[in-house]
């Protein structure tokens, strides 16, 4: 079960998003103390961080920076925020997503998932598993994205 780090100040969010992801099967770690987030994000070992940037002390935006350096886990910023300019920098820094609030709670969910499974902590990334029905046979293959083959081994 992959875990998220929510970094989010405002409590209803916070919790929102942590009653959500664990609906979903998630472990969720919620920071709610700003003083030393890299340090705290680094002790919980997730495999995906939440990030707001409106946060008191630091900005997301430096935060971000600040993970980076020491962490190549995925980080999705959550924001209020809906400048161009703004996501621009979020990417640019090392975010792997940007979704602005108020979000769609499915939509949201989805884009969790699709950064967790690119980045391998979700299972279901790498290798899909083919299944061919046809007269009473079933074959079970994989397909591996970007070699072509729906062979166990890439062979026939």
């Amino acid at each position: 079960m992959p875990k998220i780090v929510i970094i989010e100040d405002d409590p209803a969010i916070r919790e929102e998003l942590a009653l959500l992801l664990a609906n979903e099967g998630f472990q969720t770690v919620a920071i709610t103390d700003f003083t030393d987030v890299p340090k705290q994000v680094s002790a919980s070992s997730p495999d995906l961080i939440l990030l707001d940037l409106g946060l008191p002390g630091r900005d997301g935006m430096s935060l971000c920076a600040r993970i980076r350096k020491n962490s190549s886990t995925p980080i999705i910023f959550i924001t209020s925020r809906d400048c161009a300019s703004d996501e621009l920098r979020a990417l640019s820094l090392g975010g792997d997503d940007y979704i602005t609030k108020p979000y769609n709670i499915p939509v949201l969910l989805a884009r969790i998932k699709a950064v967790l499974r690119r980045s391998g902590a979700l299972s279901g990334s790498g290798a899909e598993p083919d299944v061919l029905e046809a007269g009473g046979l079933t074959h079970h293959g994989h397909h591996e994205p970007g070699n072509g083959s729906h062979y166990p081994d890439g062979h026939p």
